[in-house]
């Protein structure tokens, strides 16, 4: 017996499928995005770590580093969702191998901030990475 599935079958069940992603994927924008904090400490040394939403979505982001009174944004991304959330949760990690011991502070809502004048060029995904001896 040939088995044949029709047209009306198939898109019933690739909806059933594609739903819970479709769901997924909107849910993210339902929610706050959170700025994060990280703080490790070394001896009578502190750094701290921050992914920064500065628009209250998840792009565009920042990674800032400081040390003492100077801050400094490691990387950041203004196309690509989940780019700084990598960077900032690899380079705790890192610290972490240094021998530094970390603790998150918790999560602060993102505050928009005002627009900037527009720039002369399209925005491109900005990535700049510290070398290690400088970061510690």
């Amino acid at each position: 017996m040939k088995r044949t599935t029709s047209l009306t079958t198939c898109l019933i069940n690739s909806s059933k499928k594609a739903l819970p992603l479709a769901i997924i994927f909107a849910s993210g924008s339902a929610f706050a995005i959170d700025n994060m904090t990280t703080v490790c400490s070394h001896m009578d040394k502190q750094r701290k770590i921050e992914l920064v939403y500065p628009e209250n979505t998840q792009t565009p982001c920042e990674v800032r580093y400081t040390k003492g009174e100077d801050t400094k944004v490691l990387w950041s991304a203004s196309l690509e969702a989940g780019f700084c959330e990598m960077k900032y949760s690899d380079f705790v990690k890192k610290q972490e191998g240094w021998g530094w011991s970390c603790e998150e502070m918790g999560k602060e809502p993102a505050v928009e901030t005002p627009e900037e004048e527009p720039q002369d060029e399209m925005p491109e995904e900005e990535v700049s990475e510290e070398s290690s001896e400088t970061t510690n």
